[in-house]
C-alpha cells in the first residue's frame, strides 16, 4: 500500500467520524467517506488480507507504520480511539460497507465498553471481519462513582431546564459503574446508599434509588439487562420535578390542591423528557411514567393496564431512601421502622412479592442501623448477615461507658467468639450528631 493510500484511508475515517458529529445517520457527509475508506481498505485487504490500526502510548500505528502527527491530522479518530481506550483494530479480508459502518457507530457511541462487551456488540452488529482490542476501563472508588453519579443527575436535570436534550450516554456509563461496584460490594453501596443532603436532595436521592434498585434486581436474580433498566429508569426517575417549581418541591407546610396537581404531574413530565434521549428504552420511560402507581392502581397518573412488573422495584426502592431521609416534613425514620412502614403498605402501595425479597436484602438490622449491644457499646451495622439476620457485621463506635473510640474496629456477631455480644436494640444517631451519611463516605474514601 503506498503512503497515499494510507493516508487517504485514514483521511476518510477521520472526516466519517467528523461528520457524524455535524450529520445525522444515513447523511452523505458521513457515508462518502466512509464507504471511500472502505473501498480503499478492501483493495489493499485483497493483497494483504490484514491489516491494524494500533495506538501506541499516544501515537498512531497503521499498516505496521508510524503516523506523523497523527493527532493533528486525524483529531477525530485518534480522540475517538483513546477515549473508547482502544489500544488496535484488525480490519480482514471481505470487509463490508456495513461492517465498517457499524464500526464508526461503535466509536461515536456515548458509552464506554469493557472488553468483552465489545466482542458481544460485535456480534450483535454482525461485524465478523473486524476485531477489536481495548483495555479494561479503570476501576474507580465507590465514592468518586457516587459522586460522578450525583453529577450525571445534575447535568441532565440543568440540560432540562436550559431546554436541552440530555446525552443518554453518561447516564448509561455511570449506571454500569455502579452495577459493577453493586456487584462486588453490594451492602458498602447500601451504605453509600445512605447519603442525605438536605440542600440537594432530588440528586443524591436519584443516585440511592438507582443504587437500591440495582441491588434489588440482582438479590431477585434478575438478568444483566433487566437491572441496567433499572437502574436507569431509578436515576432519572424524578427528572420531571425540573417542570415544578423550587418553592413547591421545598415548600415546608402542606401544599395546597393546585399545588399538589402540579407535583402529580412529575411522572408524566419526566417519561416525556427521556422518551426524547437518544437510545433509551421504551420500558425506562414507562417506568418512570408508572413509579407512583401503586399496586392497588391508586396513586397517580391514573392507568388501566398493569404496571410493569421492574417498576415496582423502583416504587419500593424509591419510598425506603425517602423514609429514612430528613425532609421538610419528616423527621428521618430509622431503616429499621422504614422497612416495617413498606411491609405494613405491601399490598396495597407495594407488591408483596418485591417487599418481601427488599426485607431479606436489606436484612432484620439494614445496613446503616445504629444498634446498642448487650454490652452497652454502640456501633453501626456494615453488613448483612443472611444466614443469621440478626447477627450483622457492626462497627463500634462507643465503648461501654459511652465514651467515642478514637479507633473504631468491625465486629461480626456471627463469627466464632463474638457470639456472647448481642444486639439488644436501635440506637438513634440524632441523640449523638450522627451523620450516617459522612461515616458511609469515610468508610467508602
Amino acid at each position: 500500500m503506498t503512503t497515499d493510500n494510507r493516508e487517504l484511508i485514514l483521511r476518510s475515517l477521520n472526516a466519517a467520524l467528523h461528520s457524524k458529529k455535524l450529520y445525522p445517520p444515513g447523511h452523505p457527509s458521513v457515508a462518502a467517506p466512509a464507504r471511500k475508506a472502505c473501498q480503499l481498505l478492501s483493495n489493499h485487504l485483497d493483497d494483504r488480507g490484514e491489516v491494524g490500526l494500533l495506538l501506541v502510548e499516544e501515537s498512531l500505528v497503521f499498516d505496521e507504520i508510524p503516523v506523523d502527527n497523527a493527532r493533528e491530522q486525524y483529531g477525530d479518530l485518534t480522540a475517538h480511539l483513546e477515549k473508547k481506550r482502544i489500544e488496535a483494530i484488525r480490519f480482514r479480508q471481505g470487509v463490508t460497507e456495513e461492517e465498517l459502518s457499524g464500526l464508526l457507530d461503535i466509536l461515536t457511541m456515548e458509552r464506554t465498553f469493557e472488553p468483552d462487551e465489545l466482542e458481544e456488540e460485535l456480534l450483535r452488529r454482525r461485524i465478523t471481519r473486524i476485531t477489536i482490542r481495548s483495555e479494561p476501563v479503570e476501576k474507580r472508588n465507590m465514592l468518586e462513582v457516587y459522586n460522578d453519579a450525583v453529577g450525571v443527575v445534575k447535568n441532565v436535570m440543568n440540560d432540562v431546564r436550559m431546554g436541552r436534550i440530555p446525552k443518554s450516554g453518561e447516564v448509561t456509563d455511570i449506571v454500569d459503574e455502579m452495577t459493577d461496584l453493586v456487584f462486588a460490594d453490594t451492602n458498602a453501596m447500601i451504605g453509600l446508599a445512605m447519603i442525605k443532603s438536605y440542600d440537594e436532595y432530588l440528586y443524591n436521592h436519584s443516585v440511592n434509588v438507582s443504587i437500591l434498585g440495582i441491588a434489588l434486581g440482582r438479590f431477585m436474580k434478575l438478568g444483566k439487562h433487566e437491572i441496567h433498566i433499572i437502574g436507569v429508569a431509578a436515576l432519572l426517575h424524578d427528572v420531571g420535578k425540573t417542570g415544578v417549581s423550587e418553592e413547591i418541591i421545598k415548600k415546608p407546610g402542606g401544599l395546597s390542591s393546585e399545588e399538589w396537581e402540579k407535583v402529580k404531574q412529575h411522572p408524566v413530565l419526566g417519561s416525556q423528557i427521556v422518551e426524547r434521549m437518544d437510545g433509551m428504552e421504551k420500558d425506562v420511560c414507562r417506568m418512570i411514567y408508572e413509579h407512583h402507581v401503586r399496586y392497588d392502581h391508586s396513586g397517580y397518573p391514573k392507568i388501566e393496564r398493569s404496571i410493569h412488573p421492574l417498576g415496582m422495584i423502583i416504587s419500593v426502592a424509591d419510598a425506603y431512601d425517602a423514609l429514612t431521609t430528613l425532609r421538610v416534613y419528616q423527621n428521618p425514620h430509622q431503616p429499621v421502622d422504614a422497612v416495617k412502614i413498606l411491609k405494613d403498605l405491601a399490598g396495597r402501595h407495594f407488591d408483596p412479592a418485591v417487599v418481601d425479597a427488599f426485607e431479606r436484602m436489606i436484612g432484620f438490622y439494614p445496613v446503616g442501623t445504629m444498634i446498642r449491644l448487650d454490652t452497652n457499646e454502640v456501633g453501626v451495622v456494615i453488613k448483612v448477615n443472611h444466614e443469621a439476620c440478626d447477627m450483622p457485621t457492626v462497627k463500634i463506635l462507643y465503648d461501654s461507658d459511652g465514651n467515642q473510640l478514637e479507633e473504631p474496629y468491625s465486629v461480626d456477631l456471627a463469627a466464632e467468639g463474638e457470639k456472647t455480644r448481642s444486639i439488644i436494640g436501635v440506637a438513634d444517631p440524632l441523640t449523638r450528631n450522627m451523620d450516617m451519611g459522612a461515616f458511609f463516605q469515610q468508610e467508602a474514601g
